[in-house]
């Protein structure tokens, strides 16, 4: 960090849990950060685990601020997630063709009777 940039930390545990889940907890460090100018430091200390969404949503927070944002403190299960779902992004996502055929059935009977087929 360069000298005379200000610094805003932000403790992951107190502002949302030590288990963060969804794409909503994300929102909360985006309006936690919003007008904030400088390095910003996200403190995962005490975090035992976060969502894939969540890290998602993050990330998608991490790219907006241009490397503004740091981690620190983060269990080594919290850096695999977040590591995983960051590669995840940069990859091109491959769709592979589907030609499955679509059933319709009349009631659940009919529906019942293809799945004992299958």
């Amino acid at each position: 960090m360069k000298m005379g940039m200000m610094e805003n930390v932000l403790k992951i545990s107190e502002l949302i849990s030590t288990d963060v889940r969804s794409r909503c907890n994300a929102g909360i460090i985006r309006s936690a950060i919003d007008g904030l100018e400088g390095e910003i430091i996200l403190d995962f200390e005490g975090v035992t685990f976060v969502s894939r969404s969540f890290t998602d949503e993050l990330c998608s927070i991490m790219e907006e601020k241009q490397n503004h944002i740091e981690i620190v403190n983060a269990m080594e299960e919290v850096k695999s997630m977040i590591d995983a779902v960051s590669s995840g992004r940069k990859q091109k996502r491959k769709r592979v063709k589907d030609d499955s055929e679509i059933k319709e059935f009349a009631d659940i009977e009919s529906l019942a009777s293809f799945l004992a087929t299958i």
